[in-house]
Parts: structure tokens; sequence; C-alpha cells
């Protein structure tokens, strides 16, 4: 109990806890819950007493007083909660503490052994499953052995002017904000309308989307963020579609995500 408890501190305090805007977030859960089982979803609706996509308000809204109370060192514990950590082949690594993944398998293992655990703990381990599934599927919060800047956010130059043409000045972009901000171009979107994107952009093609096992998810996020630490280095001038392909690839990852999400929750709620 007393485990679950310091999980559920981890992950509600951490200032990190968004893997995308809260408008996509949101997203994500709504297609997921609409591709749930009724076993699942039944589940689901019993432990966080309402659908999951209404749940999103644990990710963002709970009080971090907690946090603010931590030590710089008992923050930095509690952020890597957040964080997938693979070696140089993107296999993951037996982390000490808590990474993203180890989280998630625990969080899993109470979810399938839910009959023996209280409902606290239960609904503690659906929201950290919600959450960190989100987070693997964002390359910020990937970090590789190897790649040392993959572990600590960065700037890099955005060519200013029509079609990347340098201007006399360029912005600063950080990598974290590249991949947490994510808004698709289309900021004044509603969440229903990305919701109704998402869905439309799957079609029939869930099976697709929701196959393979976790660990092999996570290796396939680590490959593809290796490749984009390749173009994105600190202080370096990323061409300009290089900048523009990494919009297509980040709704990608959400689409992916949402449709991972609810496979695991499917697989594991039986």
């Amino acid at each position: 109990m007393k485990k679950i408890i310091l999980l559920l501190a981890f992950v509600a305090t951490v200032s990190v806890a968004g893997a995308w805007s809260r408008k996509c977030d949101e997203a994500v859960m709504i297609i997921a819950s609409e591709h749930l089982t009724p076993e699942a979803g039944k589940v689901v609706k019993k432990y966080l007493g309402k659908s999951f996509a209404d749940d999103v308000q644990y990710l963002y809204d709970t009080e971090r007083v907690e946090f603010k109370q931590m030590s710089k060192k008992a923050r930095r514990a509690a952020a890597e909660i957040h964080f997938l950590h693979l070696d140089s082949e993107f296999q993951p690594k037996n982390v000490k503490g808590k990474d993203a993944l180890k989280a998630t398998e625990q969080a899993l293992e109470i979810i399938r052994n839910r009959n023996s655990h209280s409902k606290a703990e239960v609904t503690t381990a659906l929201r950290t499953v919600i959450n960190l599934m989100c987070d693997m599927h964002n390359l910020s919060k990937i970090r590789i052995d190897g790649i040392k800047h993959s572990f600590r956010d960065f700037k890099y130059t955005i060519p200013s002017g029509e079609f990347g043409r340098y201007a006399k000045e360029v912005r600063k972009g950080t990598w974290s904000k590249t991949w947490n901000s994510f808004d698709g171009g289309y900021a004044y979107f509603t969440v229903k309308y990305w919701a109704n994107d998402m869905r439309i952009f799957i079609g029939d093609k869930y099976a697709d989307y929701a196959k393979g096992s976790l660990r092999e998810w996570v290796s396939e996020s680590g490959a593809l963020a290796a490749k984009y630490l390749e173009i994105y280095k600190p202080n370096v001038v990323v061409p300009y579609m290089d900048r523009r392909w990494s919009t297509p690839v980040a709704y990608d990852m959400m689409i992916k995500g949402s449709c991972r999400l609810a496979a695991l929750l499917n697989e594991t709620i039986k």
C-alpha cells in the first residue's frame, strides 16, 4: 500500500505529467475508451467512477503541494517515472528506481490481480497506465544510452522565413516543447474536434495500430526518437522540412498511443 501511495504522489505531483497538450491527452483517452472491450470498460468505470476519458483531470489538476515540499533530489527521482530509459539497441533498461516502463508494468500487475488489491490501489494503477502510455509515445521523454542530449532538454535553432529561407533573426526551439506542446498546427481545435479527427484517421485500422506488445512499442518509440535526436541537437539549425515533418510524426504517435492504451487494458482486464 505504501508503494502505491508513493506512486500516486509521483504521478500526481510531477510537473511533467502531461505528455502532449491537455486537449491532445484528453482526445487520446476518448479514442482509447471507444476501443475497450465491454469487460474492460466495465472495470474502468468501476474503479474510476466514470469513463476514463473524463479522468484526465488527474493528470493536470491534482494539487502539487507534496512536490513543492520535496528536495531537489526527491523531485528528480519522482520525475523519472515519466521518462523511458533504453539501451543503445532501444531495449528497456532495468533502471534504479522507476521509469515509465517499469512503473507501467507494475501498475498492470495490480490491475491484473485487482481482486487482491484495494480499490484505491487499482484506481491509481489505472491512472498510472493511462498517464505513462502517453509519456512513452512522446519522443522527448525517451532517454537512450549513447545519445547524451536525450537526457536533457536543449535548444536548437529554427530557420524563419517562407519555405525555410534564413531571415536576419531565427527563432529558438526546445526539444521538449517540440513534442510536449504539439497541437498539429491547429491551436484552436477543441477536444471533440481532435477526437473526431483521430477517429477518422484510424478508420478501420485500429487492429494495425494496436498490434504488438508493450515492450515492442517501447523499442519502436526509441528507434524513432533516435532518428529525430540525430536531426535535433543542441544549438544546431534544424532544416525547415525536418522541422515540418515532426508534426505528422507527433500526430502518428498520438494515434498509436490511443489505440495501444486500449489494447493494453483489453489484454490486462479479462
